[in-house]
């Protein structure tokens, strides 16, 4: 057995980046940007009102009240082509660009018209309720940076920079296989000895959280002459996840089958608990995940090597965070030689502060309790007995892009 850390390096160093491909803006969002993107243009282009009133030389209304002179308008996308003089004022509205020889707005709740004269009843000072030109951003800026997962602020930023296509990473495509002669679909009449497939279910959501694309390879018999046909699905895509079927029994024909295909084990096994009989290794480019049987075994398993994985091909960061932390809410004994990854609920006490409360049973068969937790507490391999009371690091779900 590995430990989970040099584990997750070797996955990371194991994987490549994805090609990049150009995508209109409006299928952009959660994708990952392949690289700094700059903007074709200054926002806003010239200076601007951000006010209904006049424009006009501030100069003008030192000494209040003061009646100026209307010469035209400005509205915003057409704005006024001459110049203003002294004792001359434009109405301007929200947007509009400055008129030549304007440097401030006077808001027309302080005005009084008459006629094209205009009684300006405060003094304005230069710039007034003026957004200079580039006021958000230059020509040439680079605001959105390569690795960035686009979400609808990035979409509305870089329609404002003009730009009607990003290059984003391609979807790293994963196929997804369940074994096992005792598996069927949901929905099945199910024999005396059947169980329902819901880890390939899951993995399909696991992977368009995390910024894949699934491909279902369906479900392959105990059978040599099955996994063999199937596996061959997955040889035109970037990752195969299987399930099921890496462990010692006598029907865990997985292994052999991938050996089959020219499997190059990286490893197999990890200290952990949920998922020790984890499998990863490379067929040519394919990346490949033996996932364990036991949903629970699966989902953390998804969690920390198969987000990596697909991390590292978007080139989505994955430089170390500070860990989040809980207070434990119940003792916990002594761990073994494995990572504990412990199902808990999180609570709040009078403070604000988070309260990690672990479920009682921790069968990585137990579904149900997965998804009732809002976190996994995480235990050190030989780490000691705990109080209620103390820190503990947590992991938090979460069903956005590239999280769980």
């Amino acid at each position: 057995m590995i430990p989970v850390d040099q584990a997750i390096k070797l996955v990371t160093v194991n994987v490549t980046l994805t090609n990049a491909e150009d995508v209109p803006l409006k299928q952009c969002l959660g994708r990952v940007l392949a690289e700094d993107v700059a903007s074709r243009l200054s926002h806003p282009p010239v200076a601007v009102s951000s006010m209904d009133g006049y424009a006009l030389k501030a100069a003008d209304t030192a000494n209040t009240p003061v009646s100026l002179k209307q010469i035209g308008e400005s509205q915003a996308g057409g704005g006024f082509d001459g110049v203003v003089g002294v004792g001359e004022t434009v109405r301007i509205f929200t947007g509009a660009p400055l008129p030549h020889g304007a440097d401030a707005i006077q808001m027309q709740e302080n005005t009084e018209a008459e006629g094209d004269q205009i009684k300006m009843l405060e003094s304005v000072p230069a710039d007034n309720f003026v957004r200079p030109a580039g006021l958000d951003f230059a020509e040439g800026d680079i605001l959105i940076g390569a690795g960035t997962v686009l979400s609808a602020r990035h979409i509305g930023l870089a329609a404002a920079m003009n730009l009607p296509v990003l290059p984003v990473r391609r979807k790293p495509r994963v196929a997804i296989l369940a074994t096992g002669n005792e598996v069927a679909l949901p929905g099945s009449n199910l024999g005396p000895s059947q169980i329902i497939t819901s880890n390939s279910f899951a993995l399909h959501a696991y992977v368009m959280a995390m910024g894949g694309e699934p491909v279902d390879l369906g479900i392959a018999g105990d059978t040599l002459e099955e996994l063999h046909a199937s596996l061959e699905g997955a040889l035109d895509c970037d990752v195969l996840v299987t399930i099921g079927g890496v462990s010692v029994g006598d029907y865990d024909l997985v292994g052999q089958a991938l050996d089959d295909k020219g499997l190059k084990q990286i490893f197999h096994k990890i200290a952990m608990r949920p998922g020790k009989p984890l499998l990863f290794g490379k067929i040519d480019d394919l990346s490949v995940f033996g996932m364990p049987g036991n949903p629970v075994s699966t989902g953390v398993c998804s969690m920390l090597f198969l987000k990596t994985a697909l991390a590292t091909m978007l080139g989505i960061a994955t430089t170390d965070e500070p860990a989040l932390t809980a207070i434990l809410g119940d003792d916990l004994g002594e761990n073994d030689l494995r990572q504990d990854y412990i199902r808990a609920r999180l609570e709040t006490n009078d403070d604000g502060e988070r309260i990690a409360r672990p479920f009682s049973r921790q069968d990585s068969a137990m579904q149900a309790r997965f998804t009732e937790a809002d976190c996994l507490i995480v235990r050190l391999a030989l780490a000691p007995a705990i109080k209620a009371g103390k820190r503990v690091e947590i992991l938090l779900f979460s069903g956005s892009l590239v999280t769980l």
